[in-house]
């Protein structure tokens, strides 16, 4: 049998609470979902080198992150470790950002060749560097939209 509610709450303030929390899941899964549909037609609108799809992208990951955070999601105790590790997942994936235009354009590559300039005089992890800052470059022209 589930334990009793505490002193003072009573079973509908219980069920109350179990249903809000499960709405915000709901919704923050859902924002999940739509994120990639909604980045792709506001990229198709308004083109690689605007700035929208992104916001549109990020505000629908930051909506989700704060209903799952006040679902109690965040507070891993809670979750299976299924659930755990999509959550880990999610957090990391927020690296992709940087490797979208314009984001990349006008942040990162920037300062990824700073980097360069300063790392090109020493052996080997001068040239190493300017291949993977080569492919970062290449990432950002063919993959960075996939995710």
């Amino acid at each position: 049998p589930p334990p009793p509610p505490p002193p003072g709450l009573t079973l509908q303030d219980a069920l109350r609470e179990d249903r809000a929390r499960l709405t915000l899941k709901l919704v923050g899964e859902a924002c999940h979902i739509a994120r990639p549909l909604l980045y792709a037609a506001s990229m198709r609108r308004h083109g690689r080198k605007s700035w929208r799809p992104l916001l549109v992208s990020a505000s629908l990951d930051a909506t989700m992150f704060a209903c799952l955070s006040a679902a109690g999601g965040a507070d891993e105790a809670r979750l299976s470790p299924g659930e755990r590790i999509e959550l880990r997942r999610r957090r990391a994936s927020m690296a992709y950002y940087l490797m979208r235009s314009p984001v990349f354009d006008r942040v990162t590559a920037p300062a990824l060749r700073g980097a360069g300039v300063l790392l090109r005089p020493v052996p080997l992890v001068g040239g190493l560097y300017g291949k993977a800052v080569a492919i970062a470059e290449d990432v950002n022209d063919h993959f960075a939209y996939t995710y």
